[in-house]
């Protein structure tokens, strides 16, 4: 497969993973608890990210998490919420994924990314999606403003679904069942916030690098003068631009069966790249290529930059991030091992077009004798090694140069032979016709 064809395929795979991760727009996720003081606000003005999110996530404070925990797990003297088990939703990219039980939550101990979502919202966006037919208990937090009070309640499947919307609706204290609290309080539902993708950030590169090189390309043309009156050196300098290709081998991420199959985020030169299905992915470069040559005064020469497309083979070990979208991450672990490959330009070098006259190399034949320049430079660089080349030359005979010209010199012998034969036998064909001649001058004419 050529290199333009993988590149195509690249690029259309990027479009598509760039749509499969794009973050629901009216989905965002909070990370500052919502507190008394803002319930209890009156006049309330919108911003533009407010009139945005429909769906408001807000996560658990750690002290939440704790509390929540300890409420939900902890032996405080009641026989009946050892025999609960409350559900609560899972939400990804503001989707609905399923739902998880109370038992699952006390196992983990609250490690997961639980949040606060608003009763109407959930009764709005997801009561559609559940089975009226099902029996079950939701975990919820209930705030009542008059009595500056918090409690974790939980309320019935049912009034979800048929979307109770008056005082028939409670939510009951999760401690003991000895208070309830009605749709005029603030209620928010309990949630699971599951990621999107995996980032891999800190990425650190391990010496070992296994390089192929591929073809070259032309990457832009330059001109380099010299306005002054000396020859000197000058340097110049060359934009191009190019898209860098990243291939992550996935096996060497995923080898861990308790990683999920997710989308990999790479973090490469201070950005962040999707990469698809097959852990590819590109990123446009801008870089610059040096040059310089020495000049001759007032000349100039145009120069061609030209690169070499290479494959670099690394080894490098990241950090593991889950993603939730809406720039949320949490550290899941370490990678140790990983490997990639950056297919991009390097090894850049110029190709001057015009060369000067006083940069050209004289080629001659004929070898200039060591002894010659012995006398006009005793103090020269005749070296050992140079004194072995001429060594080798003389050993080796004659060569080709003499034997072209013996041969020259036999072949002009045997044509000067071959013309002296000619013009010898011609020269004894005369004299017989000359003797033929004198021969018949005596004869009388007849009368």
């Amino acid at each position: 497969m050529s290199m333009k064809a993988i590149i195509i395929g690249c690029l259309a795979a990027l479009v598509a993973l760039g749509a499969a991760l794009e973050e629901h727009p009216h989905f965002c996720i909070k990370t500052d608890p919502i507190l008394l003081s803002e319930i209890d606000r009156h006049v309330v003005i919108p911003s533009e990210e407010d009139l945005q999110c429909h769906i408001r996530a807000t996560t658990l404070t750690q002290k939440e998490k704790a509390s929540l925990v300890d409420t939900l797990c902890a032996d405080h003297g009641s026989t009946t919420i050892k025999r609960d088990n409350h559900h609560f939703l899972r939400l990804r990219n503001g989707e609905l994924t399923g739902r998880g039980a109370q038992a699952e939550v006390c196992a983990n101990g609250g490690d997961s990314v639980l949040a606060w979502v608003p009763y109407h919202t959930v009764l709005q966006n997801y009561a559609a999606e559940l089975n009226p037919k099902e029996r079950l208990t939701y975990i919820a937090k209930a705030t009542n403003v008059e009595r500056e009070k918090t409690e974790l309640c939980h309320f019935r499947h049912t009034d979800l679904v048929n979307a109770v919307s008056d005082n028939l609706f409670t939510c009951v204290v999760m401690i003991f069942g000895d208070n309830f609290y009605g749709l005029e309080d603030n209620i928010n539902v309990l949630v699971e916030l599951e990621p999107l993708a995996y980032q891999l950030r800190n990425i650190t590169y391990l010496p070992w690098r296994n390089v192929t090189n591929s073809y070259k390309m032309h990457l832009g043309n330059s001109v380099l003068r010299n306005p002054s009156g000396e020859r000197k050196p000058i340097y110049g300098s060359l934009n191009y631009a190019f898209v860098e290709k990243i291939l992550v081998n996935m096996s060497s991420v995923y080898r861990q069966k308790k990683l999920s199959r997710l989308p990999l985020l790479f973090e490469h030169r201070s950005s962040v790249l999707e990469l698809d299905s097959n852990g590819m992915g590109g990123l446009d470069v801008a870089e610059k290529a040096y040059f310089g040559r020495s000049m001759d005064p007032r000349s100039e020469v145009k120069v061609q930059v030209i690169g070499q497309w290479v494959d670099q083979h690394r080894e490098f070990d990241a950090d593991i991030y889950e993603y939730y979208g809406h720039g949320l991450k949490r550290f899941k672990e370490t990678l140790t091992g990983g490997r990639l490959t950056f297919i991009r330009i390097d090894n850049t070098e110029p190709v001057f077009m015009d060369p000067e006259s006083s940069n050209l190399a004289k080629a001659s034949l004929f070898r200039e004798q060591k002894v010659g320049q012995i006398k006009e430079d005793p103090s020269g660089n005749y070296t050992e090694w140079e004194n072995a080349q001429e060594d080798e030359f003389d050993e080796d005979g004659p060569g080709f140069y003499c034997w072209f010209v013996v041969t020259c010199l036999l072949l002009a012998l045997a044509i000067i032979l071959g013309i002296y034969i000619l013009v010898s036998a011609h020269n004894r064909r005369n004299k017989q016709r000359q003797m033929y001649e004198v021969a018949n001058t005596n004869v009388p004419p007849p009368a």
